[in-house]
């Protein structure tokens, strides 16, 4: 069992490697294979296609940061705390796989094997958890009493998502150099005082 859940495992990563590299419309089976270091047929042993893999990452990697972030957020009573230990954690888990975090800002996004299947489900729970925050805030007298939470909800993350984008951009060598040294921590303290302040 435990060689099985390597296998299975050296076959994720080697697929997260291929789609990177060559971009997921372009990957095949057969380079996800020989990045493996195994047999084509090996990897139908454990998926059925490349789109099972590209959906397997991703439930694998933000499935467990939602059910993590489900119980953080459940012991901080502070909403503002809440969202920062949110958002917080997707920055860890990115910075601690810049390859992770191509393919699933890049590619999954286009990918419409993702978008109808139920993994974009792990998505609207992330979305949802804001709402839920932003209502908590709203009780407690921290947001705005007309705060539409729907639409802030869907701001947030988009705002959150562009930021992260534009992170893996600057890395990128058509855009290294055209913009300010990239910093994480920068863009969310500047996009933290935008919501708090206004423009």
């Amino acid at each position: 069992m435990a060689r099985q859940k390597y296998n299975r495992q050296a076959i994720l990563d080697a697929a997260l490697k291929t789609f990177v590299k060559n971009g997921y419309p372009a990957t095949r089976v057969s380079d996800i294979a020989a990045q493996a270091g195994v047999a084509e047929g090996t990897l139908y042993n454990y998926f059925t296609s490349k789109e099972e893999m590209l959906l397997a990452l991703f439930d694998e990697k933000w499935g467990g940061m939602i059910d993590d972030l489900k119980i953080k957020v459940a012991r901080l009573p502070d909403p503002n705390d809440k969202l920062k230990a949110m958002f917080s954690t997707v920055i860890k888990l990115f910075k601690k796989d810049r390859e992770l975090a191509e393919i699933f800002l890049v590619d999954v996004k286009q990918s419409s094997v993702f978008l109808n299947n139920y993994t974009v489900n792990r998505v609207m729970d992330f979305i949802d958890m804001i709402e839920v925050i932003l209502k908590e805030g709203k009780k407690q007298g921290l947001y705005r009493r007309d705060l539409d939470t729907k639409v802030a909800k869907m701001v947030i993350f988009g705002a959150a998502q562009g930021i992260l984008l534009g992170w893996v951009l600057n890395e990128t060598a058509p855009v290294r150099g055209r913009s300010f040294s990239y910093s994480l921590a920068r863009a969310a303290v500047g996009l933290r005082g935008i919501f708090k302040y206004g423009l």
